[in-house]
């Protein structure tokens, strides 16, 4: 401004006059020109700095959001598995659900969602690095279990068909959920956890209890408030949550495909007690530190390592044959009332076959219809249908594209 350039232009002069003349204002009106002066030179250099501030910040907050966008917003989640009670691994102590920005590093998931009646494609965002370990139907959205490039597990609600994310459990070694949802089991760092959801408004764990466990344990399935657990090298145990843990280990279990519908026990395979069976031996299991057997049929169709399920009522298993060219569906109302004399035979002419070369993804879509995958295509079996009588899930599926990244979600049933 005109002004301010005279001001600057009288104050120079003043501060150049000779000491001592009657020109130089070196008094009280010369110091407070130059003091002036100073001062608005440094509320210019001020004005400029604070506009540099400012261009440095916003593109600072550019870059954060192009970086950051994989990870969720809102305070960081500590180290471990959320919600531990002990002081090794404490409780997240964040109350706002984090909510990402869409990110550049996911990609999109199709998911086959239960229903009553046909399939329901919903849309997933997740990780593009991670795989899809599981996934299950939630009141709120779906629960998804992923597993990432370092071979950790995490829990992720991903909200109904939205972008909407929230990490309930990280860095576990293995997670399962229980059939409605409310609770989550999870191992790691030799501890088993159990948390409860039943306020979903919160979206993260609660009231975890925790106990210690060998090395290389891992949940298998909630059994109502039972949790049967697993390890390598010692068997199948049962943690009752609503009381301590004593280690019981059953060797005799095989693998155990589910709980029953009153949570009073478990179908299991057993090892059998004739030398040289090939066959499976499926047992009903009692709960009896661990396990005590109350039924057993032998002569089965031997399971793969994946894929068997029971459906959600609790009528039915089914399972990929191992080998994998075989889909055998029983019934287990039916199959254990036989007599010893002609068990293994009642047993085979009990499991129904469907001769389909299929993969281990396989899902319930409701209480009758079982859902395979061939690698191609997803097909629907009905248990009480003709055997080889198949249906695709979907007429207007392209088998050129695969069934490859498709995730099928587990139903959620209400206990």
């Amino acid at each position: 401004m005109l002004e301010d350039e005279l001001r600057d232009t009288f104050a120079a002069k003043a501060g150049s006059a000779p000491p001592g003349s009657l020109a130089s204002l070196d008094g009280f009106a010369d110091a407070a020109i130059r003091g002036a002066a100073r001062v608005r030179r440094r509320r210019r250099a001020a004005v400029s700095g604070l506009a540099g501030v400012i261009a440095v910040a916003a593109g600072s907050v550019a870059v954060l959001h192009t970086f950051t966008g994989g990870a969720p917003s809102g305070p960081s989640a500590p180290p471990g598995p959320v919600a531990q009670e002990s002081p090794s691994q404490r409780p997240a102590t964040g109350n706002t659900p984090t909510a990402p920005v869409t990110p550049s590093d996911m990609r999109e998931f199709t998911g086959i969602g239960p229903s009553a009646e046909a399939a329901v494609k919903v849309r997933l965002q997740l990780p593009a690095k991670s795989t899809v370990t599981a996934a299950y139907q939630a009141k709120d959205g779906y629960l998804v279990v992923n597993t990432q490039p370092d071979g950790d597990k995490q829990l992720v609600l991903q909200q109904d068909d939205s972008e909407q994310q929230q990490v309930l459990v990280d860095d576990a070694t293995n997670i399962t959920v229980a059939k409605d949802t409310s609770t989550v089991a999870w191992a790691s760092k030799g501890s088993m956890n159990v948390g409860t959801r039943s306020d979903e408004k919160t979206k993260k764990i609660t009231g975890v209890k925790s106990v210690p466990v060998a090395d290389g344990t891992e949940p298998v399935t909630f059994v109502g408030t039972n949790l049967v657990v697993s390890n390598e090298d010692k068997g199948f145990d049962v943690w009752h949550t609503d009381r301590g843990y004593s280690p019981t280990w059953d060797t005799t279990v095989v693998r155990v495909f589910g709980g029953t519908q009153d949570n009073s026990g478990v179908y299991a395979e057993v090892k059998s007690a004739a030398a040289g069976e090939t066959a499976m031996c499926l047992a009903l299991l009692q709960f009896d530190q661990p396990f005590k057997v109350k039924s057993k049929a032998c002569g089965l169709p031997v399971a793969a390592k994946d894929g068997a399920r029971i459906s959600p009522d609790g009528h039915w298993l089914a399972y990929p044959v191992v080998g994998l060219k075989q889909v055998a569906i029983l019934d287990l109302t039916t199959v254990f009332l036989t007599t010893n004399a002609n068990a293994s035979a009642a047993a085979t002419t009990r499991a129904k076959l469907w001769n389909l070369t299929v993969t281990a993804k396989t899902v319930w879509l409701n209480a009758k219809t079982f859902v395979v995958d061939t690698g191609k295509k997803f097909l629907k079996l009905d248990p009480t249908g003709k055997a080889d009588l198949t249906q695709p899930l979907d007429q207007d599926q392209d088998q050129d594209q695969g069934t490859d990244g498709v995730v099928l979600i587990e139903p959620l049933t209400e206990q």
